[in-house]
């Protein structure tokens, strides 16, 4: 799927290879957790879909770099995936995922029963102020994703670089290029152990690619 963004001219830019982190446990409904910073480990499931998706990588453009969330669920991919093409993955903890303050952890059922009025403010995804309690708000989030977003692409102009990350990291990226607000947390929420291209430049930019899973139309269910 293409999304239109920012044109960006005859400037060098970056590209930029966000992947989402493989599947883990509070990644299913049944049993899901408000899972920002709580860090579960991936799932038998989620290695299966680290193998497709080195395979995938390898085919591919050869990255410079390899930039990765300080986050278990993301580190421990980024280092299967640096071994197989030859990268040392460089942690960078502006690329974790939205704070969820004290529910960090939560069964999102529990959630939904002791904090309704919250729940629901959260669905509606119009306030980008809105924050879980001692945690972090939309628009702070975004606002720590292009930074990071920035300081990557600066780093690395006219280079491919990996970025293996979160579903929230990845929804701010393509939200901001395409003028959505904040909150709106689920327009662009990606697949785990998706791709998504993006070319960066500047504090400008243009995806590419969104949430290509290929390497993972036959994916099986393993037990935990």
């Amino acid at each position: 799927m293409d999304v239109a963004g920012i044109m960006l001219g005859n400037m060098r830019f970056s590209t930029l290879v966000f992947v989402r982190h493989a599947h883990v446990a509070d990644n299913d409904p049944a049993g899901a957790r408000l899972c920002g910073w709580f860090d579960p480990p991936l799932s038998r499931r989620g290695w299966a879909q680290v193998e497709r998706l080195c395979a995938r990588l390898e085919g591919a453009p050869r990255p410079t770099a390899l930039y990765t969330s300080p986050l278990r669920r993301a580190r421990s991919m980024a280092h299967v995936l640096g071994a197989r093409l030859g990268l040392a993955p460089r942690a960078f903890d502006l690329l974790r995922e939205i704070h969820c303050g004290r529910l960090e952890g939560v069964p999102i059922t529990e959630v939904q029963q002791r904090y309704p009025i919250l729940w629901h403010a959260n669905l509606r995804q119009i306030d980008d102020g809105f924050q879980w309690p001692g945690g972090e708000s939309y628009r702070d989030f975004r606002r720590r994703v292009l930074r990071a977003v920035s300081a990557i692409a600066a780093e690395h102009r006219g280079e491919r670089v990996i970025v293996v990350t979160h579903a929230g990291v990845i929804s701010q990226v393509l939200g901001a290029l395409s003028g959505i607000r904040a909150a709106c947390w689920e327009a662009f929420r990606p697949n785990n152990a998706s791709l998504t291209i993006v070319q960066w430049g500047d504090g400008a930019g243009r995806v590419r690619t969104f949430d290509d899973h290929d390497h993972l139309r036959h994916d099986f269910v393993a037990p935990e």
